[in-house]
């Protein structure tokens, strides 16, 4: 039973290949005729010919009720695009004017809080200077009263 089994599955195996070659060779040919890519061609050059009038007719249909067609849409959607690149390149703008400010912020804040720790010495400084000085005219009133 075994055997039968084998022999079937090798007949069909066999058929099955006999089948595909015939076959292939059979589109081969056929996609290989002059005749039938002209007619192909003509099929195809007819079909777009038919699309490029229905279309022609959709749009005049469109046009003549007052609705938007294809090339309207077609003109709106790259208006949309080129006003989408620019609003793009003003928020890129934006963003390093943004940076800048804040940089230039930063740095003035910097400058600022030097000034003040600047000021702060300098009346440090001026307090120490009029202490020494108040010191030297008490010492200086003291040493003429006593004398």
């Amino acid at each position: 039973m075994a055997d039968r089994t084998a022999d079937f599955s090798d007949l069909a195996g066999t058929f099955q290949r006999q089948w595909e070659t015939a076959l292939s060779g059979w589109w081969d040919q056929v996609l290989e005729s002059p005749a039938f890519l002209s007619a192909m061609g003509q099929s195809l050059e007819s079909g777009a010919r038919a699309r490029g009038a229905y279309e022609k007719a959709v749009d005049d249909s469109l046009e003549r009720m007052h609705l938007p067609t294809r090339k309207d849409l077609t003109r709106v959607a790259r208006i949309a695009s080129l006003l989408e690149d620019r609003l793009l390149k003003v928020e890129d703008l934006l963003l390093e004017l943004k940076d800048d400010f804040a940089q230039r912020i930063s740095a003035a804040e910097e400058e600022a809080v030097k000034a003040r720790i600047e000021a702060a010495e300098a009346r440090l400084e001026l307090r120490e200077r009029l202490a020494a000085l108040e010191a030297r005219l008490v010492d200086g009133s003291s040493e003429e009263q006593g004398a």
